[in-house]
């Protein structure tokens, strides 16, 4: 799996930097010292760095930066919410810029909501953008949660997954996402205040029944569902016990707290806004993506001046093979 991806590699430098609010960022840069220079913003939100980003670019030519976003991975305070939006994490970005003593990215890459965050970027600092990649377009709109949780869009393709998601959930919420992710996110928070028991069933296969009840579980497990097509609630499970606790919390949490915001930003603010992106805009999507669908790219690619779209006959949300081929090559031209 993956052997398109650049072989493992550590990270060269690490480190935790203080920002505003309480919160400190861990941060890493691994690759080619002095090299030309990628950011990559993890998705989610709360998702965390992975060292599997760090193979994205050529280690020879790139130095690769990347952090944990606020609330998440090694980030400290662990699932914090307060002062923990959409505007802090371009603060936070423009900072560790500046203590890296950079004057600008050669690349903003994302993914998921990592495009998100790449774009609000670049439209708040073109000046420090030479070039953005997305991948896996998400714009934050209201039409892209009702697809995403509402039992029209993607609901409709997983009537069964969704119909799970949706238990003990007031009916009127059923096709609200933002409502259903405020009273989401108020259940994960009343789950956490008691200790989260049932998550204590993720390395018990026989709490297995208990631990589908769990909001916190469910939450994520249905994004787990949609974003492969071979995916089972078997192997669901499997694959989020492999993320761990702490990664499955902090995804739950802090999308929850995103998604019942709009994500921080004005409905169609990132394509409003579009016409500040000067620098090419490089966009690959795959065509049958179940969480973020096609739509968002293709309008992304109609709204800034310099972009070009590469659609992808795949599927899945997560980078597959063929996106990542697709996703290597387009690095290799910058």
């Amino acid at each position: 799996m993956h052997s398109a991806l650049f072989p493992d590699i550590a990270a060269r430098e690490a480190g935790l930097l203080p920002v505003s609010d309480g919160h400190s960022l861990y941060w890493e840069r691994s690759g080619k010292e002095g090299g030309r220079t990628l950011l990559f913003l993890h998705g989610g939100p709360g998702s965390g760095a992975s060292s599997r980003h760090r193979r994205y670019a050529d280690p020879a030519i790139w130095e690769t930066i990347q952090f944990d976003q606020r609330g998440c991975g090694r980030s400290a305070p662990l699932f914090e919410l307060q002062a923990n939006t959409t505007a802090h994490l371009i603060a936070d970005i423009e900072a560790l810029r500046e203590h890296l003593g950079l004057e600008h990215f050669d690349c903003v890459m994302g993914a998921s909501w990592g495009t998100t965050l790449a774009l609000a970027y670049a439209e708040a600092h073109p000046e420090r953008v030479a070039s953005v990649l997305v991948e896996g377009v998400f714009l934050a709109t209201r039409r892209e949660l009702g697809w995403w949780h509402g039992k029209g869009g993607a609901g409709a393709v997983y009537p069964d997954a969704h119909d799970w998601l949706m238990q003990g959930v007031p009916p009127a919420l059923h096709d609200d996402p933002p409502g259903f992710a405020r009273w989401a996110l108020e259940a994960m928070q009343t789950e956490l205040a008691a200790g989260a028991p049932l998550l204590r069933h993720l390395d018990d296969p026989a709490g297995e029944a208990a631990l589908r009840d769990s909001m916190i579980f469910r939450w994520i497990a249905y994004e787990e569902l949609l974003s492969h097509l071979e995916a089972t609630p078997q192997s669901a499970l499997a694959n989020l016990r492999n993320k761990g606790r702490d990664k499955l919390v902090s995804t739950a949490l802090i999308e929850a707290h995103y998604f019942s915001n709009g994500c921080f930003l004005e409905e169609g603010q990132l394509i409003t806004d579009a016409h500040r992106l000067d620098m090419p805009v490089h966009i690959v999507h795959s065509r049958y993506d179940m969480v973020c669908p096609l739509q968002s790219a293709f309008d992304l690619k109609d709204a800034a001046p310099d972009a070009r779209l590469v659609i992808v006959p795949a599927h899945g949300h997560a980078m597959s093979e063929p996106v990542f081929k697709v996703v290597r090559n387009v690095i290799a031209s910058l």
